[in-house]
């Protein structure tokens, strides 16, 4: 009799955790580059169009990445700067993070100014939100991404959650050696838009993810 009551609390223990889970609705243009704390890897987030994420509070590290209009013939491909929202998700069942217009290299620039992204739920209601923006060297090629969200949260900033400071003590040390200039634009003229923006998130994926990607291409090179 004990046994089936303890069976059935977990039950509905499990449940009720299920229920509480919020699923963060993922957009082509947002690239999502950490989630409490913990970097998101290119092959995690491959091909996935929503991930799932505990009820309560979250910190989203991410850029916007997007082709806009440069002029009538060609395009840019427009990346803003690293991005940190805060919000609570306790009692939603979805969020997603909704864009101003960003349509020309105007509309970047009056994005990089104001930075009026919302967090919405299912209705289309906005979340409270603590926002930060992250200087864009703070993320060059080579450095250790968990180590530079959890220095941030270490101190008095708009965005920090202190209980995520403690990740640094986990993180493996910096890549030495590695450099590589940030562009906030890149240019993508006529038919080369396809190329350089599979060069784009080439470069933007871990190593892993490179090696299974070439493995792929040459795969379809032969077909």
């Amino acid at each position: 009799m004990k046994f089936g009551l303890v069976v059935a609390g977990l039950f509905s223990l499990l449940l009720s955790v299920s229920a509480a889970a919020t699923t963060l609705k993922l957009s082509p243009y947002i690239d999502l580059l950490a989630v409490d704390g913990k970097k998101m890897t290119g092959s995690l987030l491959k091909g996935a169009d929503s991930l799932e994420l505990d009820g309560g509070q979250h910190q989203l590290l991410f850029k916007v990445t997007k082709p806009v209009r440069k002029n009538a013939r060609s395009q840019v491909l427009y990346t803003s700067q690293p991005l940190i929202a805060v919000f609570n998700s306790q009692g939603i069942d979805s969020v997603s993070i909704e864009l101003p217009r960003i349509e020309n290299e105007r509309d970047g620039r009056h994005f990089d100014e104001t930075v009026n992204y919302r967090i919405i739920d299912k209705n289309g209601k906005a979340l409270a939100l603590k926002r930060d923006v992250l200087p864009m060297h703070a993320l060059s090629a080579g450095v250790n991404l968990e180590k530079v969200i959890a220095d941030y949260n270490a101190q008095d900033r708009p965005a920090s959650v202190p209980a995520l400071a403690h990740l640094r003590a986990t993180t493996i040390a910096d890549t030495p050696g590695t450099t590589k200039t940030n562009q906030k634009v890149i240019t993508l003229q006529g038919g080369n838009v396809s190329e350089q923006m599979l060069q784009y998130w080439f470069l933007q994926a871990d190593k892993e993810t490179q090696k299974r990607f070439i493995t792929w291409a040459n795969q379809q090179a032969t077909y």
